[in-house]
């Protein structure tokens, strides 16, 4: 074997290198979406950061609620679900958001927000931050285990609603905006 690379010469084991490269480079890329949703992206690790009393749902008395399960799905939503697309930017999203540290450091600076223009709380600041995002992706993180064109509310209240969102084209979380988490009101519209 040793002696067929060294027929090949130099170029010869650059392109052998390349060529190995390449395939770890390919494998890793597969593996690094689906590892990062299941093993860098778990509960355990969320509330590493964030307080486990406002969002753990296991906790009792927790200030968030189970995601409504869907009877088909058979599971409740984790953390991830929710908060990180399912694409290749979404996995890298979480590493970038661990060395950001938001919630560690954001509940050490509390006090120094109340001092620069509206107070807004911890909790205000972090849903207007998620709502904003979710509109930005139109419910990408949504639409990955609902199909909204499938959703049929039991009450006409509900079909109603539906009907007009996919005419009018709104995004999921323009009215479920309060399912899980601290219930935070809309952000109010600044007058014009």
């Amino acid at each position: 074997m040793l002696d067929r690379l060294r027929a090949l010469g130099r170029r010869g084991m650059v392109l052998v290198a390349l060529g190995a490269g390449a395939v770890v480079i390919v494998v890793a890329a597969a593996a690094f979406k689906p590892a990062t949703r299941v093993i860098a992206a778990n509960e355990t690790l969320c509330f590493g950061c964030h307080f486990s009393q406002d969002f753990d749902t296991r906790i009792e008395n927790a200030a968030s609620k189970r995601h409504p399960e869907s009877p088909e799905a058979g599971q409740t939503a984790r953390c991830v679900d929710c908060h990180v697309p399912n694409t290749l930017a979404g996995s890298v999203f979480v590493y970038t958001h661990y060395l950001g540290q938001t919630d560690l450091f954001g509940n050490l600076r509390r006090m120094q927000a109340k001092t620069e223009g509206p107070y807004l709380s911890p909790a205000e600041k972090k849903a207007y931050a998620v709502r904003d995002a979710l509109q930005a992706a139109d419910s990408g993180t949504c639409r990955t285990c609902h199909i909204e064109s499938e959703i049929k509310p039991k009450r006409p209240r509900g079909r109603n609603a539906h009907a007009q969102a996919l005419r009018n084209k709104q995004t999921c979380i323009e009215c479920h905006f309060n399912l899980v988490h601290t219930e935070v009101e809309l952000r109010p519209v600044a007058a014009k």
